[in-house]
């Protein structure tokens, strides 16, 4: 129990965020004595697929052709530097793979394709040569990551990477022999690499339902259930306001009533939050910059947690500050009674408010999870409007029980802890400042990195 409550006042502030508008660009370059191949993933997020697929489908009739997805590559291509020892080397595109138009919509796809660059006599085979590779496409949304490997490490020995620190570009210095006078095979592709990201299983799964062309009582169930466990297990990762629950719920007298109502919010503002970030993706797409929506309910969420953590602060000092006076009073008198020496030992603040509970359940879900957008949009685009809403109702619904759960096992753990005495002397006073504290800190560093995009 003590371990859980370190890990949730421990989380870090900055996975309180979601991707939402976000393109992550990821290149993994594989170098062998004859040619240098540049495996490409692309996961564009909600907020940022309008635009993209203003790009990809240029006819706007909801299918990406061949044509458009090479007349995209020769794009990507166009923004890309690639050097071999200072000289710009061509690029061919080869083994293109884009999803359909309604998951990049949803942010649940991912877009892949290979860049292979020959490299002629003057770069191949045996010595020293050095690689430079800089992505400048889409840099606005764009966070990238780029690595580099040998394809044969037996013919190529990388000696130096240097990558500058947004990861857009990256130097390599490496040294190759050629296959041939080695007296070995050529090898005929560059190997599988482990993907990177992308849908979990789960997720996947519960998109091949969404395509189902029947709706039988038991597939909804099915769904509804798969989406409930799915929000449970999304809560789990980082951010969703655990850290919050956790801060607030410590310093003050929370009950078991308290954490189900602050479910219960949660709830109901992450599905309202999906529900009109949907919407304003649909049909307003072109009217609203993802780079400044995103940022903006990030900020506001991070303006009602420092509200809640200034005023928790303000009130919790004042009674701090009491509590040494009075206890001060007991200096040179009697000893205190049963009752009141058991009052010094637990002297939690004020009872949990509404307004608390509301004000830490919409900061909580005001942000929306990719995943439940992606559900909502994939079931629009299906036109299964009403039955995207029982999911995404059912997936937040998830999401909120393992706050919950979080909530009851704090408050049941501060009984606990009271009865055996392990808070120590000191500690029944500072908790509460403490945590409100903690609450405070968690607000300022949502709103300092909702203002990032806006600095930089």
């Amino acid at each position: 129990m003590l371990g859980l409550l370190v890990w949730l006042m421990t989380f870090p502030v900055n996975a309180l965020a979601h991707p939402l508008d976000e393109f992550y660009q990821v290149t993994y370059i594989t170098v062998a004595p004859e040619r240098v191949t540049l495996k490409i993933e692309l996961y564009p997020g909600v907020l940022v697929a309008p635009q993209l697929l203003a790009l990809l489908d240029t006819d706007q009739n909801d299918d990406i052709s061949t044509a458009e997805a090479r007349a995209y590559v020769a794009r990507f291509i166009d923004d890309l530097t690639f050097e071999i020892n200072d000289r710009a080397l061509p690029l061919q595109a080869a083994n293109l793979d884009f999803p359909p138009v309604l998951e990049i919509r949803a942010g649940q796809a991912i877009i892949r394709f290979d860049l292979q660059a020959e490299l002629w006599d003057d770069f191949g085979g045996g010595g020293s040569h050095h690689l430079f590779y800089q992505n400048n496409h889409q840099p606005d949304s764009a966070v990238y990551v780029v690595n580099a490997m040998a394809e044969r490490p037996d013919l190529v020995q990388i000696t130096g990477q240097d990558r500058d620190v947004l990861q857009s570009s990256i130097r390599l210095d490496y040294r190759a022999e050629s296959a041939l006078s080695a007296g070995g095979d050529v090898d005929e592709g560059p190997p599988e690499i482990a993907q990177a990201g992308g849908i979990s299983s789960g997720q996947a799964r519960l998109n091949r339902f969404l395509y189902e062309p029947q709706l039988s009582p038991f597939f909804l169930a099915v769904a509804l259930g798969l989406a409930v466990a799915l929000g449970g297990l999304h809560a789990l990762t980082p951010g969703h306001g655990k850290t919050l629950v956790a801060a607030y719920l410590i310093g003050s007298r929370g009950t078991v009533t308290h954490a189900v109502a602050l479910g219960g919010i949660v709830t109901f503002t992450h599905t309202a939050s999906v529900i009109v970030i949907g919407l304003l993706a649909l049909l307003a797409s072109q009217f609203i910059l993802p780079n400044v929506l995103a940022p903006g309910l990030e900020i506001i969420s991070g303006l009602l947690v420092l509200y809640l953590g200034v005023r928790l602060l303000w009130n919790r000092w004042g009674a701090f500050r009491r509590g040494d006076n009075h206890h001060g009073h007991h200096h040179g008198h009697s000893a205190p009674s049963d009752h009141e020496h058991h009052h010094h030992r637990h002297p939690l603040p004020e009872q949990v408010k509404l307004g608390d509970l509301l004000t830490l359940g919409i900061s909580g879900g005001l942000v929306p999870c990719p995943e439940a957008l992606g559900i909502m949009l994939i079931t629009v685009g299906l036109n299964r409007i009403l039955f995207g809403l029982g999911l995404v109702v059912a997936f937040s619904f998830g999401l909120a029980m393992i706050l919950i759960i979080i909530g009851v096992l704090l408050v049941r753990s501060k009984s606990w802890l009271d009865k055996v005495g392990g808070y120590g002397e000191g500690w029944p006073r500072l908790l509460p400042l403490v945590s409100a504290f903690i609450v405070t800190l968690l607000g300022l560093g949502i709103v300092v990195k909702g203002l990032m995009p806006y600095i930089l």
